[in-house]
């Protein structure tokens, strides 16, 4: 009988690795720690150098050396053109600024300001005549303080842009801008007509600033002489009463004759509106009358003659407390506050 042995249990064999924890451990680490985890195990160098030595670096034989930058060369003109255009910005800002403040008073201040304006191209004179045009035709009624100031610039030359040899005039460039609105192509419309009307009244004071000449005012009236619309001869009565009677003179008296005596045809002729019939007659009974107007055309005016007006006006009406009081109707009945309120409930 054998003897009981103990029952044996398969165990699978063991593979040993060498060094496996370490190499679990290095398999879980990422590239950064890896590259630290080298610069650690690397023996450092000490290096000991003065800042007083020379260190000599060593060089290529084909070096890379710095090309222009063209984008920089470029990008000047453009800075130089972007500064230009603020100045330009800000010397417009200040001359219409300049405008908005023109009256009679302030004139000599504001003229002041204006020749410490830098108008030193052609563009910037140009500018500066679109916004006195346009505001001289938008204010009919101030026309004559703009010429003013358009006689006080008549000397004002710049180099001009096309030609370097010649100078642009500010006179020049004026005519030409009232020039190019005078034959614009006009549309039957408010603000057209508006326009040409103040175009005209604009002419007119700088022709009585004799900075236009005579005989381009013949021309103009014979012009709208021509055209026979309505609006023509609308800008022609005004024109007309603007400077009749600086035309009316001996030298050019035939050719006023000849405009009045086409005026009296159309008239007779009874083609054109009444509104027109009555401005047209107004001119030849402002003519009969030694171009002395009926009603006195106001102005813009000082605030010393403002104050002036009023204190002639006071006199001749006499102290406030001397005036006739307003009749009042003693036979009406007199309504009492407390009668006049209306009943909210009885009483």
């Amino acid at each position: 009988m054998l003897p009981h042995l103990p029952e044996r249990r398969h165990t699978p064999p063991q593979i040993l690795l060498p060094n496996n924890g370490v190499a679990q451990e290095e398999a879980e680490l990422t590239w950064k720690e890896k590259e630290d985890q080298l610069e650690r195990m690397e023996p450092k160098r000490i290096i000991n150098m003065s800042v007083n030595d020379h260190v000599q670096l060593n060089k290529a034989e084909k070096a890379w050396k710095p090309s222009t930058n063209k984008s920089v060369c470029s990008s000047q003109p453009k800075k130089q053109e972007e500064r230009d255009s603020e100045q330009t910005k800000d010397l417009l800002k200040k001359f219409r600024s300049i405008l908005n403040k023109l009256t009679p008073q302030k004139f000599e201040k504001l003229m002041t300001q204006v020749q410490m304006l830098t108008i030193d191209t052609e563009e910037r004179l140009k500018d500066v005549i679109d916004l006195t045009f346009e505001k001289a035709i938008s204010e009919p009624a101030f026309s004559e303080i703009y010429a003013k100031m358009c006689s006080f610039l008549n000397g004002l030359k710049v180099q001009s842009k096309e030609n370097p040899e010649c100078q642009a005039d500010f006179r020049k460039l004026l005519l030409n801008r009232c020039q190019k609105e005078f034959e614009k192509d006009k549309d039957i419309n408010e603000e057209e007509k508006q326009r040409s009307v103040g175009n005209i009244k604009f002419v007119g004071e700088l022709f009585k600033l004799q900075m236009i000449r005579e005989v381009v005012m013949h021309d103009c009236i014979m012009k709208l002489l021509e055209n026979h619309d309505d609006q023509s001869l609308e800008v022609l009565c005004k024109l007309l009463s603007t400077i009749g009677k600086d035309l009316d003179v001996k030298k050019q008296k035939h050719r006023v004759d000849q405009c009045f005596q086409q005026m009296e045809k159309i008239i007779k002729e009874r083609k054109t509106s009444s509104r027109i019939r009555f401005m047209m007659q107004d001119v030849l009974d402002l003519r009969t009358n030694n171009w002395v107007p009926r009603r006195v055309i106001q102005g813009p005016k000082t605030i010393d003659q403002i104050r002036e007006q009023a204190k002639m006006e006071e006199q001749m009406e006499g102290p406030h407390h001397l005036r006739p009081r307003p009749a009042q109707n003693q036979n009406a009945p007199r309504q009492d506050f407390w009668e006049s309120r209306q009943r909210t409930r009885p009483y």
